[in-house]
Formats: structure tokens, sequence, C-alpha cells
């Protein structure tokens, strides 16, 4: 409720003329301005706006009525007012009434008699005196503010500057909520789109893969958000079980789209018999021209054969692991390669080393995600820590 205290106004005739005495003064104009600004910006939806001009106006201007409009493009409709009219109110047209007249000239009137302009009203109204505003944002006229008194030369101008001030709080607020209501928009279109974005990842991402001559095989994948640019695959095919981890710089669908290409070309190159430098460089090769500006992609590919012997090269990816079972130790394995989409790929360029796997041997296939990762006390996974889990 509006602490402001002012005494009431009465319409009085002097030497002919008709004028309004007690009301506001210029110390009461001041603090309740403030007051007006500090109710709306503790608003937190349109509804609370709407009902707050009509609160206000009751409290400062001793209305017999007020009325909030909104322009729909078409007409000025009645959104809130503070009782209805006889004959109830109707939307108006530019031009219409003495809102439709305000919207059209975006220009606020006080009309002290309203009997002296019948054409402004309705038949059987009996609003007198009238202040009506628009409400605007910037160039856009959203509505109009009217307060009504059956009582003519009511108002003057203090009051009419006290409205339009209420309006552009209205009009502001009004646009801010816009603009938030369109931001959550967005975001709920973009959270639905990343949904739908991990369900089609979650069906080219491996959930199993069954052991093959006497290996088994373990992973865990976590996107950071919905979807993610890490990337893995697992295909048996003839003699040999190939696999692929990758790793598409960046984040969020971008980065995800481009795993679904590189699932589609890898799983081509396994089809067609490829070797493993000669995959690294169709890859990197077919998906180039793909890639949005300044993306790229790591990638590390291992073959393992029926004999338990593997090969394996390496495109600017993390290190090969392997875990001796004999000696309980881990070693690094690396072989010269360049990450993928940055300069042209050619086969020649990717070093492939071998190996020979033993009862008790692990290899160990992983992205920066995993050493990057943060504890509750902020502190780094660290290679170390995750060697130590594994182990």
């Amino acid at each position: 409720m509006i602490e402001v205290k002012y005494g009431k106004r009465k319409v009085v005739s002097y030497r002919g003329n008709k004028m309004v005495v007690g009301g506001l003064t210029a110390k009461n104009k001041i603090d309740i301005l403030l007051y007006i600004s500090t109710e709306f910006a503790n608003s937190n939806s349109r509804e609370e706006l709407y009902s707050l001009v009509l609160t206000l106006s009751e409290e400062i201007f001793e209305v017999d009525n007020v009325t909030l409009r909104l322009w729909d493009g078409k007409l000025l409709r009645p959104e809130r007012y503070l009782q209805e009219t006889d004959p109830p109110r109707r939307p108006l047209k530019e031009h219409e009434g003495f809102s439709g007249r305000v919207l059209a000239q975006q220009r606020s009137e006080l009309i002290h008699d309203l009997s002296l302009h019948p054409e402004l009203l309705d038949e059987g109204e009996t609003t007198r005196c009238v202040c009506c505003v628009p409400v605007m944002y910037k160039e856009n006229v959203l509505g109009t503010i009217s307060i009504e008194k059956d009582i003519p030369s009511f108002y003057k101008e203090d009051d009419l500057e006290i409205l339009e001030a209420m309006a552009s709080q209205l009009a502001l607020a009004l646009n801010q909520m816009s603009l938030i209501s369109g931001l959550i928009e967005a975001q709920d279109r973009i959270n639905s789109d990343l949904k739908m974005g991990r369900s089609v990842q979650g069906h080219i991402i491996s959930s199993e893969v069954a052991p093959w001559n006497g290996i088994h095989f373990g992973f865990y994948y976590e996107p950071m958000v919905e979807v993610s640019g890490d990337y893995f695959d697992v295909i048996r095919k003839g003699n040999h079980i190939t696999l692929l981890v990758a790793d598409v710089s960046g984040h969020g669908v971008s980065a995800a789209l481009v795993t679904m290409t590189i699932h589609h070309e890898f799983r081509r190159c396994i089809a067609q018999g490829m070797g493993l430098p000669e995959i690294m460089e169709y890859l990197g090769e077919s998906i180039r021209p793909k890639l949005p500006a300044e993306t790229y992609f790591t990638a590390q590919i291992v073959r393992i054969y029926n004999d338990l012997s593997f090969s394996f090269v390496n495109a600017g990816h993390n290190r090969l692991l392997v875990f001796d079972g004999e000696s309980a130790s881990f070693m690094h394995m690396d072989a010269a390669g360049m990450p993928l989409g940055i300069v042209e790929s050619r086969r020649q360029d990717y070093e492939e080393r071998f190996g020979k796997l033993r009862p008790g041997d692990m290899l160990i296939m992983f992205t920066d995600g995993i050493p990057e990762q943060r504890d509750a006390k902020g502190q780094d996974t660290t290679l170390e820590r995750f060697l130590y889990w594994i182990h």
C-alpha cells in the first residue's frame, strides 16, 4: 500500500473556471514516482504488472475507474479494469474513443470534460474527465492506460505526468519479460534439441561389447552435457577387431554432429578392409571439408588380431596406455601423427606401431575428459590418479 499521504482533491469554480484544489503536491509527486519505479521493479509476472497498474491508479488518482488496454495489431483490447462499465467495454480500433485516439496519435491526452466530446464515448458512458496515455517501448505502442472520473475537470497535468511515468515503467517491464520469456523459450528449444541429439548419439555409441578371443572389453562414456564430442566404436571383422576413440574440439551440438560423421566414415573404412594409416587418411580427408570453422579432432585406433598381436596408430590423441600384467606396471605407447581436419592427411604421416598381448595385460584408450576432470575440492584428476584407480 502506498505510504505517501495527501489531501483529498476537490473541483471548485473560481471566476467562472473549474479548478482542482488539494490532492498531489510537488513533494508527493517525487515520492510517488519513486514508489512507482520500485513497485514495478519488484514485479515478476505480467499478471502482477497488470494488477499493479490498477492498484497504483486507485491509490494515487482517486479514480472511479481504470482501464488498461493492449494492442494486438488490429484492435485495442481491454485487458484489465477496475470495474465493468455500462455499456461493457469493447475492443477499439485506431482513432476510436479516447483510447483509440491516443493510440493512433501516440500522444497522451488530458480531457477535462468529455461531455464536450461525445464522439469519444459510447452511449451511456458516464466518464467525464480522463487522462489517457500510450504504453510505448521505443517506437512500439503496446497499449494504453486511462484513469477515469465521473466529475469534470478532476485531473490536472501533474496526474498526466505521473500516469505517463507509470506507462513507461510498464512498457519497460513488459519488454524485459518478453525478452526473458523469449530466452526461456529458446533455452527450452535448445534443451529439447540436445535431448534429441543425445538420443540420436546414443544409437551410435556402443552400449555393450561382447568378449572376443578371450579378450574382455569395458568402457565408460559420460558426456559433459546432453551431447558430446567424444566418441568410440568397436567393430569385429574377419580375424581382427578394431577399436576407435576420437575427441572433437569444442563441445555441444556442433561437436556431436562431427562424431556422427566420424561414426559413418569409420564404419565405411572397416567395411572396405582398410589398414590403420589408410583409415586415418580417409577420415581426415573425407571429414575435413565438412568441419565447422576452427574445428578438428584427434583419434586413436587399435586393431587386435586372433593371435593377440595388435597394431596402433595415433592422430594427435592421448598416448595408448599398456598395462603389463606380469610386472603390474603401466607403459605409454605413442605413434607420430597430426590431428585430423587441420591440414591434409596422408597415410605415410601416420606411424603404425605394433605389440603383443599376454594374459593379464590391458590396453587403455581414453579422452582428455578423464584426467582433466575436477573433484569436489576443485583438484584435477590427473593421469596419475586415473592410473591408480585402474590399478
